[in-house]
């Protein structure tokens, strides 16, 4: 009897152990990161589901919100009964506490990049909001400083970023001193959502002579830009054996690239050439844009039709998603661009005033070879010119303003069939939180 009630005790002891095992960890399935899915200093990348999306503010306060697609509903991302969602300790969707940098849909989760601030130190912490609205909690405080020099310190217009790629989550960081821009401090972590692990790409505390930018999963790397002042370089991480590898690119590399795959890179130079790598036979090619270049319009000059290069601006920024690399003239998908620009042209002797109000997005294969020009024109989507960004996703095509978003299918997009339609409203940005509570 005493030996079965031995090995009963022992039988339970392993149950509990192996629970007990699990706790801390998060139980998150391994996606990999949108890479053309544009974040920039303005927005977020877009945040869907099969009933609808998620959206917030970004350097800012906290504040979640869910548009139900179903039912044209939107709301704060809480389910507490009675809530004001007011930044009280106990919503789910908003906070006074945090500062956001950065937020991004992974498995059933939102995880947020914020800084808390005390009247000491700030605490940059990884913060996880539930998809169903029930709950906010902190992951990790990645890094903390309580070096008074670096106080008052200044992070909107520094590195701040955050990509989830294959379970892992590479945040950069920086701080600077607002009155004394040479005193600061940068680093990047990178935390396994799985196992919790936390570790450092480089030292967990350096100054401000070098930085990393534009992180991007592919495969299994992760390629990030390591820049000193205006030299930048092309680096690789490597998931597998935890290794780092320079891309050896032209000079002149200006940090905009875009991976096609883990083997084949576009990217900038300086005076807006678009180049091709190929990683396995170290080939640097200069991708040929004359047929596309420029932007040409129909004018009317002395009573006929002529055709003419009105614009041809220099290339700014680079996407790809895996099937096309996306470029642009005349707009840049860094932040909300503001298509319109007037120009004077001479034709035989005649002086033509042109105006510009939309953008030409370049669509190209993964050699480069143009696949379309589209004409996308916020004055026939809104009705309106009004600033704008672009999201690239496996299959739609966002156009985000500041108070809506429209999608548009990817594969008619390409084809040059520009029909945006309402997806969600915006509401974050019309009025403040103590208004809406009232």
């Amino acid at each position: 009897m005493r030996r079965m009630k031995r090995s009963l005790i022992c039988v339970i002891m392993v149950l509990l152990l192996s629970l007990g095992a699990g706790c801390g960890k998060q139980n998150t399935a391994s996606e990999d990161f949108q890479r053309a899915n544009c974040r920039n200093t303005n927005v977020n990348s877009i945040m869907k589901t099969e009933s609808g999306y998620y959206y917030g503010k970004k350097n800012s306060e906290l504040e979640l919100h869910y548009y139900d697609s179903k039912n044209g509903k939107n709301m704060y991302l809480c389910n507490k009964p009675e809530c004001r969602h007011d930044g009280n300790e106990f919503c789910a969707a908003t906070s006074d506490k945090y500062t956001v940098m950065e937020m991004a849909l992974y498995g059933d989760d939102i995880y947020i990049n914020a800084i808390e601030q005390t009247e000491k130190t700030y605490q940059f912490k990884l913060l996880r909001a539930s998809g169903d609205g029930s709950s906010l909690s902190e992951v990790v405080t990645y890094f903390e400083t309580d070096a008074k020099d670096r106080l008052p310190g200044y992070y909107f217009d520094e590195v701040t970023e955050m990509v989830i790629h294959r379970g892992r989550a590479f945040l950069a960081y920086s701080l600077v001193n607002v009155h004394n821009k040479d005193i600061g401090v940068c680093g990047t972590a990178i935390y396994d959502l799985q196992t919790g692990e936390l570790t450092y790409l480089w030292e967990k505390d350096m100054d401000l002579t070098e930085v990393d930018e534009n992180f991007c999963g592919c495969g299994d790397y992760m390629f990030f830009i390591r820049a000193k002042g205006s030299r930048k370089h092309l680096y690789r991480y490597s998931y597998k054996e935890g290794s780092l590898e320079k891309m050896e690119l032209e000079r002149g590399f200006r940090g905009q690239y875009a991976l096609y795959d883990e083997n084949t890179c576009f990217y900038i130079k300086d005076n807006g050439d678009l180049y091709l790598y190929k990683h396995d036979t170290g080939e640097n090619i200069n991708v040929d844009c004359e047929k596309w270049t420029g932007m040409w319009q129909e004018v009317q000059v002395a009573g006929r039709s002529e055709r003419i290069n009105v614009h041809t601006p220099v290339i700014d920024s680079v996407l790809s998603d895996g099937e096309y690399v996306y470029t642009a003239e005349f707009m840049s998908f860094d932040n909300f661009f503001y298509p319109y620009m007037e120009c004077t042209c001479e034709i035989g002797g005649e002086t033509v005033d042109v105006a510009v109000d939309y953008v030409e997005v370049i669509v190209l294969n993964r050699e480069g070879e143009l696949v379309n020009e589209v004409k996308v024109s916020p004055k026939e989507v809104l009705g309106k010119i009004d600033d704008f960004t672009l999201h690239f996703t496996n299959n739609t095509v966002y156009l985000q303003t500041s108070v809506m978003v429209y999608e548009c299918p990817k594969e008619d997009f390409v084809e040059g069939k520009v029909n945006f339609k309402e997806a969600y409203p915006v509401d974050i940005e019309r009025e403040n939180r103590e208004a809406k509570v009232q």
